[in-house]
């Protein structure tokens, strides 16, 4: 006697036909049959009338549906607990990734880090960047993967590393986008998301070596409504090569920053810490996909 016979007796009883148990075991009629008469062997009862319209079952088979019913449901929590117990044996990453660093990677990177490391259980968290660099110096998560400072008490592995650009509406750029220098940028007001961080890739920075000013407008986080009011003609916004579909689709005049150490350096961030065996087998597969 075994559990799927057991659990095939208990099947062809609720449903009354050797049919519907059969396509709900994902077995074949045959095989079903086959099972539930060695268990009638093995317990010396008929358990089933069996009819053109269906089984009925008998004296026999109302006696052990129970006790049938129990010992299955027993099994399949056997196998939960033990599972459970596994389970909590395998170590936990947890991953703060900020928003729009996923355009940046190349497509299945997260999948493949799982499939690369089976024997450990993934948390993946989507966040607004600033919320990343809070979560990994509390120690809430292992790694945090965004457009990191320049600097900062962080180890750091490169991502990704892409060309920024200047996407703004027409009536906006006075100035040839193909011969355009940090000067013309003054004219621009930038969106950028939030007033503290990593949010211009250093676009101010150089601009200031020049003696220039960057304006920016600072009033809001959500990069899809800032999208939104660049497309609507109230602004600039700097954008890596991976996001500026959506400025192009809407026939905004999209160019490079002229400065080539502008750049949105996507990167791998954990505290300044010696890492654990775990965690520098998660720090290799970006080591090696990158």
């Amino acid at each position: 006697m075994n559990t799927n016979q057991l659990e095939w007796f208990c099947l062809a009883y609720e449903t009354r036909s050797f049919a519907k148990a059969a396509e709900n075991a994902f077995v074949s009629r045959q095989a079903l049959g086959k099972a539930l008469r060695s268990l009638e062997g093995e317990l010396g009862a008929q358990l089933f009338e069996r009819s053109e319209t269906g089984v009925v079952p008998t004296a026999a088979a109302e006696a052990a549906y129970p006790i049938a019913s129990r010992m299955v449901s027993d099994e399949h929590a056997l196998h939960r607990a033990c599972n459970e117990a596994i389970r909590s044996r395998r170590p936990a990453v947890r991953v703060a990734i900020a928003n729009g660093v996923l355009r940046s990677l190349a497509p299945g990177t997260l999948p493949r880090l799982e499939e690369s490391c089976p024997d450990i259980d993934f948390f993946i968290e989507k966040h607004y960047y600033l919320e990343c660099f809070e979560r990994l110096e509390h120690g809430e998560v292992n790694f945090a993967l965004c457009p990191a400072p320049p600097e900062g008490p962080y180890r750091r592995w490169l991502v990704a590393e892409e060309e920024v650009f200047v996407a703004a509406a027409p009536e906006l750029v006075d100035f040839a986008p193909s011969a355009c220098s940090l000067a013309d940028l003054e004219c621009l007001v930038f969106f950028l998301p939030g007033d503290k961080g990593p949010n211009d890739l250093g676009l101010g920075r150089v601009m200031a070596q020049q003696g220039l000013v960057r304006q920016t407008n600072t009033q809001y986080t959500d990069y899809d409504l800032i999208t939104e009011k660049v497309i609507a003609g109230q602004g600039a916004v700097l954008a890596p090569r991976s996001a500026v579909e959506p400025f192009e689709r809407a026939n905004l005049r999209v160019f490079p920053v002229p400065d080539p150490s502008v750049r949105w350096r996507v990167e791998l961030l954990s505290q300044d810490r010696d890492l654990t065996r775990v965690e520098q087998s998660v720090v290799d597969f970006f080591a090696q996909a990158s």
